[in-house]
């Protein structure tokens, strides 16, 4: 199946627009000149709007054009913009800035089913000449810039930048490195305002300007708007030698009207004074080149660009011998023979697709990338990383996640509190199965599905503890997890909710555990997260008598309250008068199940704190706040509890007050605890609060790294409290929505 997508160029004159089929261009162009405040007198915003409608006509008629199944959208923007789309200098394409511009929302405003990559236009260039492996690429038009190639890396580090997609703005760097000391400040700033004065200081002064306001930077000499201001005012210093020049005859003797056109035809015919003004332009690139290529170890820089290829060999010629001109045998160049500097600068056939072949390129490999959200080992923190798809076996599948939970375990181990080390996080996940083996059976291409993180043979093997978990666009497993039964389809499609499957299977199976020993009339749950507030729905949907929620949060007390998880006289705090009050409620009989289902370590000072409150008997299900390691000390006696709860056993005890009491544990649900929680919420009465309540925000992949750091450090999203968190994988982009409760039932 061939994989097709739009793929634009916006360039600082025109602007491209075709199809792509795997990665090649497909079809024919469309181009047109790209509003600039060179070519009309328009507002800057003006300028971007229209050029954004018109790149939406024409994406909207190429999709149509291809049967409306077209959702991808590659933009090569011609200016500093980072791999999300924001602007941080647009001063090349619109002579301002526009700093934080976002070029993703532009286009989705219009364009609401685009799915929207966006690369800096020399970087999508980059790409175009992939074959050459590692090379520095150097764009000569409105502006000048670099990027640096390099095939032997992953494909989101092929072209070397920092982690926004950001680097080689070496045109904005200076080159001239004796600038006077009385030069007033912003004097390249007013002179690219427009203000003459300052304009004509400059040239006094011999030094060129750029439209960012630098002065004697590498754009100012070596771009075509850069040379053309040279040259122009050179001829006005030298008046004599521009008058006898093919290009005083080609301007008629004005040095104002000298543009590219101009030049290329007055060098076509070797005019020497235009020939030493390409070689006075081109002298600081020569210089950046040799110093770029001995700095990174390249044999090889390619140079695109309308400005250079526009006047052509003449201009390629002029940085040739500048190079070899500037050339130190030493160093890197020691053994360099005469044609490894001929070979240094290569003069592409193809420039002026460069950039929209490179674009498609770009996103065919980009799409053929998992995107993957990495722990690294022993560091409290998780990044975003492309991965190739992994090939399915004869004994596997593969299955792309739709939706994933995050739970306060996958935030231990994040933050260290836990020693597994999964190197891709979460466990829980519902998802599609996208592609089978041939020797695998149980599951279809195209089944919706739930898995169970929990291999049943060995409780200490688990997906997203220590194994890898789920936090992938696409994921393989072996055929071994359905012979073990972790796999469960889903009765319908996948949704947000279906993803406390998981934990609600862990609350059926602890539930499960406490009825086997002793009826559950009167109910405690310790712990308000997701968690407690399930095993509180469980309860009260399998008819306990009474059920009360007990935290020290008053925060989580009006949460459950306001969710409608239990009524304002079942959340109690911990306090003097809380053995009264319980005993009040229970006739004097108190507490006959009680679950601790708190988070981090709390579970056993929960645990001491309950014990008041238990009647004779009571069974006590260690589900959550406990690790491997934890003991309770009952009388004297210290009790470890990893064991008791990784087998779900249950032990007798008495206390000190010689009060007999059940302990119980288990950890994460079976095969038939996830199917009893699939037909429960398939189940769940209308009138009721569901479990998707509790969904508090759904978030996109790319949002991970940051709201889990701040779930981990504070407990919230966004600075607003936060309960259940689900990854959409539909999501492009950083995305955090809340969800109002109001809104879930």
């Amino acid at each position: 199946m061939s994989e097709r997508g739009i793929v634009v160029d916006v360039g600082g004159t025109t602007t491209l627009l075709a199809m792509h089929r795997n990665g090649a261009l497909a079809g024919p162009i469309r181009r047109f000149a790209t509003p600039s405040p060179r070519n009309r007198q328009a507002g800057v915003d003006s300028l971007r709007a229209e050029l954004f409608d018109r790149i939406a006509s024409a994406a909207v008629d190429l999709r149509g054009e291809n049967g409306d199944s077209v959702d991808d959208v590659g933009i090569a923007f011609g200016a500093a913009v980072t791999h999300r789309g924001e602007v941080l200098d647009a001063s090349v394409l619109w002579l301002t800035p526009s700093v934080g511009f976002d070029v993703v929302a532009a286009v989705r405003s219009r364009l609401p089913w685009a799915r929207v990559l966006v690369l800096n236009d020399v970087a999508a260039a980059a790409w175009h000449y992939r074959h050459l492996t590692r090379f520095a690429l150097v764009t000569v038009s409105t502006g000048v810039a670099f990027k640096v190639f390099d095939g032997r890396l992953p494909v989101g580090q092929r072209v070397l930048a920092d982690e926004d997609g950001l680097g080689g703005e070496s045109g904005h760097t200076l080159v001239e490195p004796n600038l006077p000391g009385d030069l007033p400040a912003g004097l390249g700033a007013a002179a690219a305002a427009g203000d003459r004065q300052a304009r004509a200081e400059l040239e006094r002064r011999e030094l060129p300007w750029c439209e960012c306001g630098a002065v004697a930077d590498l754009c100012s000499y070596a771009s075509g708007p850069g040379a053309v201001r040279l040259t122009t005012a050179m001829a006005r210093r030298q008046p004599a030698a521009f008058a006898a020049s093919a290009l005083s005859d080609l301007v008629s003797g004005v040095p104002e009207r000298i543009g590219t056109a101009a030049l290329a035809e007055a060098a076509g015919v070797r005019d020497p004074f235009t020939l030493a003004a390409l070689g006075h332009s081109t002298r600081p690139l020569a210089t950046r080149l040799l110093q770029l290529s001995a700095d990174l170890g390249l044999h090889r820089t390619v140079v695109v660009g309308g400005f250079a290829h526009a006047v052509g060999t003449p201009w390629f010629t002029a940085l040739g011998s500048n190079v070899e001109e500037q050339a130190i045998a030493a160093g890197w160049f020691r053994n360099w023979a005469p044609g490894d500097w001929t070979k240094l600068v290569h003069q592409p056939p193809d420039a002026g697709l460069s950039s929209l072949a490179g674009m498609a390129a770009y996103l065919h490999q980009y799409r053929e990338q998992v995107r993957t959200i990495v722990k690294p080992v022993g560091e409290a923190k998780v990044v975003h990383r492309l991965r190739p798809r992994a090939a399915c076996g004869a004994g596997h599948f593969l299955l792309r996640p739709l939706f994933a939970g995050v739970c306060g375990t996958d935030l231990q181990i994040l933050r260290g509190d836990r020693s597994g080390e999964p190197g891709i996080p979460g466990h829980e996940c519902v998802g599609e199965v996208v592609e089978t083996g041939m020797g695998v059976s149980g599951v279809d291409e195209g089944d919706h599905v739930v898995l169970n993180p929990n291999n049943p043979l060995d409780d200490e093997d688990k997906l997203g503890h220590n194994r890898p978990g789920v936090l992938a666009d696409v994921l393989r497993f072996d055929a071994g997890l359905l012979h073990r039964g972790q796999v469960i389809g889903l009765d319908g499609k996948a949704s947000p909710e279906s993803v406390l499957l998981e934990p609600l299977a862990a609350v059926v199976r602890a539930q499960d555990l406490t009825a086997s020993l002793r009826p559950p009339r009167r109910v405690l749950v310790v712990g308000a997260g997701t968690a407690g507030l399930l095993h509180v729905m469980l309860a009260r949907r399998r008819g306990a008598q009474s059920v009360h929620l007990l935290t020290r949060s008053a925060a989580s007390r009006r949460r459950a309250v306001t969710l409608g998880v239990c009524a304002p006289g079942q959340a109690v705090t911990p306090g003097p008068g809380l053995a009264a009050e319980v005993l009040a409620v229970t006739g004097g009989e108190g507490i006959d199940t009680a679950i601790i289902a708190v988070g981090g370590r709390a579970g056993p000072e929960m645990t001491a704190l309950i014990r008041p409150l238990l009647a004779d008997g009571a069974v006590v299900h260690l589900f959550g706040g406990f690790t491997g390691v934890s003991t309770l000390t009952i009388g004297r006696q210290a009790v470890p509890l990893g064991d008791l709860r990784s087998r779900a056993g249950h032990l007798a005890v008495t206390g000190s007050a010689g009060r007999p009491a059940v302990l119980t544990g288990s950890r994460g649900g079976l095969r038939t605890h996830f199917t009893a929680a699939r037909e429960l919420l398939a189940a769940w009465p209308g009138e009721e609060t569901r479990p998707g309540t509790l969904i508090s925000h759904v978030i996109s992949l790319a949002a991970v790294p940051e709201v889990l750091a701040e779930l981990a450090g504070a407990g919230t999203v966004c600075g607003e409290p936060a309960l259940k968190v689900v990854v959409d994988f539909s999501l492009d982009d950083v995305v955090v929505r809340g969800c109002p409760a109001e809104g879930s039932r």
